[in-house]
C-alpha cells in the first residue's frame, strides 16, 4: 500500500503557468492551488493502490496527486471547510477522485493533457461518466461497509488502521453479512468466524454470549461496545442487540497492552449504529416458528440546515417462544423491548461529539435444564418449573465519543459510558438424578443484582514523520469502575418424578429468612491505566508495531455472609509485531502479545493470588489485492499461566486453590472473505485447536479444555442477480462443521461432532419494499452442545425459520 508522502511546492515553470492561467479563463474561477506531480499522460485507466485516510480535501487531494503521478489543480477557496471520506484499495485515477470526492461539493474534470481540474458541483443531479470502480472509499473504522469484506478495524490498534497492516488475527462481521444470514443474536453473527467457539450451551434462553476464543473462555472478559469493556458481576451482563450494530471486530491473541485486564483468548467488539447525515430510514416486521413476532425501525438524518446536529433512532419489540415447551405447554418465552437513541454534534471538520444510548428490557424462562439419559441423549423434559424459572433484566447505558484535532498532527479522543443492569433471576437446579425411580432432587435459588458501571477513556494520537519513518503514535490513560450489589437465597424445592412431571406448583420464592446458603456482598471494582503505541512505517513496506501498558486493579468486596477482601493487583503488559507489505497485495507478519486477569479470593494464607497471566507468538499471512478480498492464515502458541487449581501438600488435598496452573493452546486458522465479482460472496473459514492443560493438581492434567474443539470450518456463499427479471433476489447458503469435545476438563463426557446447514434469500419488489426468508440449522438436525454431567447435557439449537418484510424510505 502507498503511504503518505509529502508534497514539495516547486516553482511552476512557464508552461505551467500559461496552463494555469488559460485554465482560470475558461473556468471563470482563479485556481490558485495545484498539486504537483510527474505527468502521467494516458494513464488514468490503469489501477494503482491507495491508502489515504479520511481527513480534508486539500490533504487528501495533496496525497492523491502525489501516489497517481498527476496534477490536480483547483481553487483553495471552493476546498475551504469540506471532507474527504478518503480512499483505500485498488482504483484507476478517474474511478479513485470521483470516490475521494464524494459527499463533497467538487467534482473533477479531465483536460486533454491528462492533468485534472476540481469544478464546484452546481447541481446535484449533475452526473460524471460512469467509471470502472475496482475499489471503494472507507470513511472510518467505525463506517458502514458495502459487502462482507472490511479493510479497516480499530479493535486491534485503538486507531483507525487497515487490516491488513495490522500485526493479529482480525475478523470483521458486517452489517450486510448479519443481514443475509438473519442475525438475531451476537452469538449467531460469531458462527462463520475462525477460532470462535459459540453456543458453548446449546440453548439458553437468558440469552448470554457463551463463546471461546481460541480454547479460553471469553464468555465473561471479551465483552466490548465501542471500544470500552461492558462490565460484568455473578449474573449482571449487558446485553447486546445485533440490530443495533453496524459491524463486531473481533481481535484474538491476547489484547491487555491496549485494553486492560482481559482473559488469553481476545476481544469481541461491538460497533453500534451512528447518525448519518444522507441515512435511509427503514421498518421491519419479522415472524417465524415458535411463535416468533418482532418489530424493529432504523431512522434517522439532520436535524439543522448546516448538517452539523444530525441524530438516530434505533427500535425494537420482541415477542417470542423458543425451542423448548414444558410438557403442559408453557413456554420458555423469548422477549424485548430495546431503544437507542444517538446524536451527533459536528461544528466544524475537525471536532465532534456522538451521544450513545440504549434502553433495553428482557423477560425470558431463565436457564435451561433438560434431562438427559446416561448415553447423553437429550429429552424434552425440563426439571425445573415455569411457575418459578423466570429472568427479567433492565439495563440502560448512556455514552459519547468526543474527537478533536488539535492540528494536523496532534488528534484528541475520549470516550466514556455510564451503564446499569438490575435483574431477578430464578432457577430450580437439580441436584441428584435417581435413574431408577426417575426422582428428581431439586433445589430453589433467587439471585437479585444491581450492577452500576463507568468507563472512560482517553487518547492522544500524533501522525509524524522522523526522517524515512512514519509514525502513528497512541498515547491514553482509561479508567474503569463498577459497584455491583449481588445476593443469591437458596431453599430446598419440591422434587420432579421424569415418568410424570407435574408442572406450575407453588413455591415459596427464596429470601434471607429462608434460606439454606446464602450468597450477599457489596463489590466495587476499579482499574485505572496508562498505555502507549506506535506504528512505524519505513519505505511504505515495513510496519513496526510495538506497545506497552501498565494498569491497577482494586477489588473491595464487603461480604455481609462472610469474610470480606480487599483485594490489589498490578500489570505491565506489552506487545510487539512486525508486518512487510508487499506491492501486490501480499503481508506476512510476526507478533508477541501478552494479557492478564486478576484471580479473585485467597489462598489458604489469606492472601491475595496472583493475576492469572497469558503470552502469545503468532505468525501468518495476509493477502489483499483488492478491496474485494481479504485473506488471513495464522498460526499461534498461546499460553496461560497462573490458573487456579487445586492445593496439594504432601499427596493431601487441603481444600484451597493455588494459582500455579497452566493451560496452552496452539493452533491454525485461515480465513476468505471475498466478493468474488458483483454477483457472489464468499466467506470461509477453518480452525484447528490443539488445547491441553499443561500443569494442574486436579487430575485433569494433559486433558483437552471442556468446550473445545480440535476442529471447526464453515462457508457461506451468497448469489446476487443483476438482469431483470430477478434483478436483486440474493440467495445465500452455509454449513458449519464443529468436531468432537468434552464437557467437562476431565474428558468424562464425550460430545459427537456434528454439521449444520443455514440458508438465506431476500428480494426487493421495488424500491422501497423487500422481503426475505432465512432458515438456521435447514435440516433441523439434532445434536448435542455439550454435557455438565451424566444426567444433564443442553440440546443444540434446533430449526429456525424467518420471514421478514422490510420498507425503506
Amino acid at each position: 500500500m502507498s503511504g503518505h508522502k509529502p508534497i514539495t511546492q516547486r516553482p511552476p515553470s512557464l508552461t505551467r503557468i500559461v496552463r494555469r492561467t488559460l485554465l482560470g479563463i475558461a473556468l471563470g474561477a482563479p485556481l490558485t492551488s495545484v498539486m504537483n506531480a510527474a505527468p502521467a499522460w494516458g494513464q488514468t485507466a490503469a489501477t494503482r493502490q491507495f491508502d489515504i485516510p479520511s481527513g480534508t480535501v486539500n490533504a487528501a487531494l495533496a496525497q492523491f496527486a502525489t501516489a497517481a503521478q498527476i496534477n490536480v489543480s483547483f481553487d483553495p477557496a471552493q476546498a475551504q471547510g469540506q471532507r474527504s471520506p478518503g480512499l483505500h484499495g485498488v482504483h484507476t485515477v478517474d474511478s479513485g477522485l470521483r470516490q475521494l470526492l464524494s459527499g463533497s461539493k467538487l467534482q473533477a474534470v479531465p483536460l486533454s493533457n491528462g492533468s485534472y481540474s476540481l469544478i464546484p458541483v452546481i447541481d446535484a443531479t449533475l452526473q460524471l461518466d460512469p467509471t470502472n470502480i475496482t475499489g471503494r472509499s472507507a470513511d472510518s473504522a467505525a463506517s458502514p461497509v458495502e459487502g462482507y469484506v472490511a479493510i479497516r478495524s480499530s479493535a486491534g490498534t485503538k486507531t483507525d488502521t487497515p487490516i491488513i497492516e495490522i500485526p493479529q488475527s482480525i475478523s470483521v462481521v458486517t452489517r450486510q453479512q448479519m443481514q443475509a444470514q438473519g442475525v438475531q443474536t451476537v452469538t449467531e453473527a460469531l458462527r462463520y468466524v475462525p477460532g470462535v467457539k459459540v453456543e458453548a450451551y446449546g440453548l439458553d434462553p437468558k440469552g448470554f454470549d457463551w463463546l471461546y476464543i481460541r480454547g479460553f473462555n471469553g464468555q465473561a472478559s471479551s465483552d466490548y461496545l465501542n471500544g470500552l469493556r461492558q462490565q460484568n458481576n455473578s449474573y449482571a451482563f449487558f446485553r447486546s442487540e445485533p440490530y443495533s450494530l453496524e459491524r463486531i471486530d473481533v481481535v484474538r491473541g491476547p489484547a491487555s497492552s491496549l485494553f486492560g485486564q482481559g482473559d488469553a483468548g481476545g476481544i469481541v467488539n461491538r460497533v453500534s449504529k451512528r447518525p448519518e447525515a444522507n441515512h435511509v430510514n427503514e421498518v421491519q416486521l419479522t415472524g417465524g416458528n415458535h411463535d416468533r413476532l418482532q418489530g424493529q425501525f432504523d431512522v434517522g438524518g439532520v436535524l439543522s440546515d448546516d448538517q452539523h446536529l444530525i441524530y438516530r433512532m434505533i427500535g425494537l419489540a420482541r415477542e417470542a417462544d423458543t425451542q423448548v415447551d414444558y410438557a403442559d405447554g408453557h413456554a420458555l418465552t423469548d422477549d424485548r423491548l430495546y431503544i437507542a437513541p444517538s446524536l451527533t454534534w459536528a461544528p466544524d471538520e475537525d471536532t465532534s461529539l456522538t451521544m450513545l444510548s440504549d434502553f433495553m428490557r428482557d423477560s425470558n424462562g431463565g436457564s435451561l435444564f433438560a434431562y438427559s439419559t446416561p448415553s447423553g441423549h437429550t429429552t424434552n423434559t425440563l426439571m425445573g418449573d415455569h411457575s418459578f424459572n423466570h429472568l427479567d433484566q433492565e439495563q440502560f447505558s448512556l455514552g459519547y465519543e468526543f474527537r478533536h484535532r488539535l492540528s494536523d498532527t496532534w488528534e484528541f479522543r475520549q470516550n466514556a459510558r455510564y451503564g446499569q443492569v438490575d435483574l431477578i433471576l430464578q432457577n430450580l437446579l437439580p441436584a441428584a438424578v435417581d435413574t431408577t425411580t426417575g426422582n428428581v432432587t431439586r433445589i430453589a435459588d433467587r439471585f437479585d443484582q444491581h450492577l452500576n458501571t463507568f468507563n472512560l477513556d482517553n487518547q492522544l494520537q500524533a501522525d509524524f514523520t522522523t526522517g524515512p519513518l512514519s509514525h502513528t503514535l497512541l498515547m491514553g490513560v482509561d479508567y474503569t469502575w463498577q459497584d455491583a450489589d449481588i445476593s443469591r437465597w437458596r431453599t430446598r424445592a419440591p422434587s420432579l418424578n421424569l415418568t410424570a412431571p407435574q408442572y406450575g406448583l407453588a413455591i415459596a420464592r427464596p429470601s434471607a429468612g429462608n434460606s439454606l446458603s446464602s450468597i450477599d456482598y457489596d463489590q466495587t471494582i476499579e482499574q485505572a491505566g496508562g498505555y502507549i503505541q506506535d506504528q512505524i512505517k519505513f519505505d511504505d513496506r515495513w510496519i513496526l508495531t510495538a506497545g506497552g501498558r501498565y494498569d491497577y486493579v482494586r477489588n473491595d468486596l464487603d461480604n455481609h455472609v462472610g469474610a470480606s477482601s480487599n483485594q490489589k493487583d498490578t500489570a505491565f503488559t506489552g506487545r510487539l509485531g512486525l508486518t512487510y507489505l508487499t506491492e501486490f497485495g501480499l503481508a506476512p507478519y510476526v507478533s508477541y502479545a501478552e494479557s492478564f486477569t486478576p484471580n479473585t479470593g485467597t489462598d489458604r494464607s489469606g492472601s491475595a493470588f496472583d493475576p492469572s497471566t497469558a503470552h502469545q507468538w503468532e505468525v501468518g499471512v495476509k493477502y489483499q489485492p483488492s478491496d474485494a478480498i481479504l485473506m488471513t492464515l495464522s498460526a499461534y502458541d498461546l499460553t496461560k499461566t497462573n490458573v487456579l487449581t487445586t492445593e496439594i501438600i504432601g499427596g493431601v488435598n487441603t481444600g484451597f486453590t493455588v494459582a500455579s496452573g497452566e493451560q496452552q493452546s496452539r493452533g491454525i486458522e485461515a480465513e476468505i472473505k471475498a466478493r468474488l465479482d458483483q454477483h457472489w460472496d464468499l466467506i470461509a473459514s477453518y480452525t484447528y485447536t490443539h488445547a491441553e492443560i499443561t500443569r494442574s493438581n486436579r487430575g485433569d492434567e494433559g486433558n483437552r479444555p471442556a468446550n473445545v474443539p480440535k476442529h471447526m470450518a464453515s462457508t457461506w456463499l451468497n448469489y446476487t442477480f443483476d438482469d431483470s427479471p430477478l434483478k436483486g433476489l440474493s440467495l445465500g447458503g452455509g454449513v458449519r462443521y464443529t468436531g468432537v469435545l468434552y464437557g467437562d476438563n476431565g474428558n468424562t463426557y464425550h460430545i459427537d461432532n456434528y454439521t449444520l446447514f443455514d440458508a438465506g434469500a431476500s428480494y426487493p419488489i421495488n424500491k422501497h419494499m423487500t422481503v426475505s426468508v432465512n432458515a438456521q440449522n435447514l435440516l433441523n438436525t439434532e445434536y448435542v452442545a455439550t454435557c455438565d454431567d451424566s444426567y444433564e447435557c443442553y440440546p443444540g439449537m434446533r430449526r429456525t425459520l424467518l420471514t421478514s418484510v422490510k420498507y425503506v424510505w
